[in-house]
Order: structure tokens, then C-alpha cells, then sequence
């Protein structure tokens, strides 16, 4: 231990003047941080180095007297708190007791940590510093992982190379298709002057579709232009059969079975196609005619009364409703329903003289 207190007279007694000791101390600055590489020799210093700089600092004699922690006595109340604590030297000047405060020269320190501690491979003060190196970039490793197994890949089904023969096929015709193609013969015969061939083309059309109205209706106006009432009244029956709620159909075999003088069957088709009529002033009038040809004038009151609701202005109507109600003894309702006949301003030259001869006192 001697040789420790000789080198520490020699550095005190080396130690510049209190200016340039500030200076130096100006200039004294903390080192870098030391890579994590260099962490264990600092461990294994501070582990080492504390216990025996305590042992030093409580246990040295030098002379008989007891070293003094780094010249400080009981006056300092603020010790100075250090990373490593110090011996101080056996022998320190006058300035350094008389002003326990002032700092601890760097010299000291250094020379307080000169002990049996092994001294690291590298140096402390050769740790460069960060600001002044350039920055590495360090690749960070990913741990690679191991790709999962894929699973085997479906195989699509093969498919026949070269061109894909598209097969035209032609959909059947309906009924209804090969009815209108008849139909449109029949309408060429027809503006040709054929009426026969016009005729057996719209039957063609019937038998392949008995619902397919404008055939029928081409027929009958060509069976009625011949004359040919029985086999268009046979036409016009089955159509209703069919479709009965055709009153225009109704009507006109109404009108065929009253000019062959059936006057029953007359006012049956009217009364079965009524229920679809109800709103036809001309049906209603025409019912009223039928029953006063049958003699049933309260019945034929019934229906005029109808027709004339739906059709106020309808001079013939109110002239069937005279002759009903006159053929039913209602005299003074006869003579104005006569009035308001004439007042229409519609009935024919023939009609207006039976309304006036019926108003004569």
C-alpha cells in the first residue's frame, strides 16, 4: 500500500495551479455510453472495484493515522456523490482541507481506482463516440419459417381442344304460331280478291287455335258477305262458347236468329251474355226490342229504362220506352217518354213520324 500512497504524493505534488485544474475540469466531459459488448467488464468492475475501494477507504493507516476520505472532513454536510467512491490521499494540501467543496480533480479519481482490480482487454477511453461514427444499418434477421405444405392442387377436368360446333335447333311452333300464319294468308287472300281461299285460310287458323279472335271475326264478315247465315251463326256460337263474354258476338246471333224469325232463341242468347252487358246501353235496347216482339212489354219497360239510363241522349231508346209503356197501359208516361224522343234530335225521318203519330190526341 505504500506504493499507492508514494504514487499519489507524486501526482499531488504534480498537480497543476486551482486555474488550470478549472480548466481542466471545463474540459473534462462524461464518456458514451459503451456498447452492450463492453457491459460485462463493466459489471465485473463496479462488482470488484466498490468493495475494495471501501475497504481501502475504512481499513488503510498510513503512519498511524487514518486515510480521509478524498480530504474531506466532518465539516462537508453535501457530500459529493460519485459513480465509483474514491480513496482520498494519505497526504493532501492545505487548500483541498480548508475548501471540502471544491471538486474532486480528475487526477484523484484516476488515481483512486489503481488498485488490484483486473484491468479490462479494452480501455475504457477507447470507446468511440456515437455522434461521430456513422450509423450502420444491422439487418435484422427474421427467423425463417418454414412454408407450409400446400395442398395439391385440384385438377380441372380436361376439356376436348379445337372449335365447339354450335347445333342450330328450331323450336317448335305453338298453335298459336302456325294459327297466325294461316291468318296472314288469309288477309293477303283476302286483299287479292280470293274470298273463298280467304275463308278456308281462316278456318285452317280456327283449328289450330279456336281462341284466335281475329281469324274468327275475318270468317264471319266473309260468311255474312256470302250470305251464308247458317254456317256464321254456327261460327258465332262457338266462338261464344269459348269466350262468352264477347256481347258484340251475342248480338250479332241475337240479330240472325230474330231475322230468321226465332224469336226465342233470340231472347235467350241475349239473356245468357247479359251478365257481361250491364253497362251496353245498345244491349239493353236491343233486349227491349226482342221482348216487345215476344209481347212481354213490362219486361221490355225493364230493359228501355236501362238503356236510356246508360244513354240519355239516345232518341231510340226513349221511343221503345213509349211503346212499352203505352202496350202497358201507362198512357201519360208513354207521351213523355215520345217527348223526349223527339227532343233527342236523333230518331230518323221514319221514327220521328211514329213518335208524332203516337203523341196525336
Amino acid at each position: 500500500m505504500s506504493l499507492i500512497n508514494d504514487m499519489l504524493r507524486d501526482l499531488e505534488a504534480k498537480r497543476p495551479d486551482d486555474l488550470l485544474r478549472q480548466n481542466l475540469q471545463r474540459e473534462i466531459r462524461a464518456l458514451p455510453s459503451m456498447p452492450r459488448r463492453e457491459g460485462k467488464f463493466l459489471k465485473t468492475f463496479l462488482l470488484l472495484g466498490l468493495p475494495l475501494c471501501g475497504l481501502v477507504a475504512a481499513g488503510l493507516h498510513v503512519n498511524g493515522q487514518l486515510l480521509p476520505l478524498l480530504g474531506m472532513t466532518e465539516e462537508v454536510r453535501k457530500p459529493v456523490v460519485q459513480p465509483l467512491a474514491p480513496v482520498a490521499p494519505a497526504e493532501t494540501s492545505t487548500a483541498a482541507v480548508d475548501n471540502p467543496e471544491e471538486p474532486i480533480s480528475e487526477s484523484l479519481r484516476l488515481a483512486s481506482s489503481l488498485t488490484s482490480v483486473p484491468i479490462p482487454a479494452e480501455p475504457l477511453v477507447a470507446v468511440p463516440d456515437p455522434v461521430a461514427m456513422p450509423v450502420k444499418n444491422t439487418p435484422v434477421q427474421v427467423a425463417e419459417s418454414t412454408p407450409a405444405k400446400e395442398a395439391p392442387a385440384q385438377l380441372a377436368p380436361a376439356t376436348t381442344s379445337g372449335p365447339t360446333k354450335i347445333e342450330k335447333s328450331n323450336l317448335p311452333l305453338t298453335p298459336r304460331d302456325r294459327a297466325e300464319a294461316e291468318f296472314r294468308k288469309a288477309e293477303i287472300a283476302l286483299a287479292s280478291g280470293r274470298g273463298s281461299e280467304a275463308m278456308e285460310a281462316a278456318k285452317a287458323a280456327l283449328k289450330l287455335d279456336a281462341g284466335f279472335v281475329p281469324a274468327r271475326q275475318l270468317l264471319l264478315r266473309g260468311l255474312l258477305e256470302a250470305r251464308k247465315t247458317d254456317e256464321a251463326m254456327q261460327i258465332l256460337q262457338e266462338g261464344l262458347d269459348g269466350q262468352p263474354t264477347q256481347i258484340g258476338w251475342a248480338m250479332s246471333l241475337a240479330r240472325l236468329q230474330l231475322e230468321h224469325g226465332d224469336l226465342a232463341a233470340a231472347d235467350k242468347t241475349l239473356a245468357r251474355h247479359q251478365a257481361h252487358a250491364e253497362n251496353n246501353a245498345d244491349y239493353a235496347g236491343f233486349q227491349g226490342h226482342v221482348k216487345t216482339r215476344l209481347g212481354l212489354a213490362k219486361a221490355a219497360v225493364g230493359h228501355y229504362q236501362r238503356a236510356t239510363r246508360l244513354a240519355p241522349g239516345e232518341g231510340r231508346w226513349w221511343l221503345g220506352l213509349g211503346l212499352a209503356l203505352e202496350a202497358d197501359g201507362k198512357t201519360q208516361e208513354a207521351r213523355e217518354a215520345f217527348r223526349r224522343s223527339l227532343q233527342s234530335a236523333t230518331l230518323s225521318a221514319e221514327l220521328i213520324g211514329v213518335a208524332e203519330q203516337h203523341l196525336r190526341p
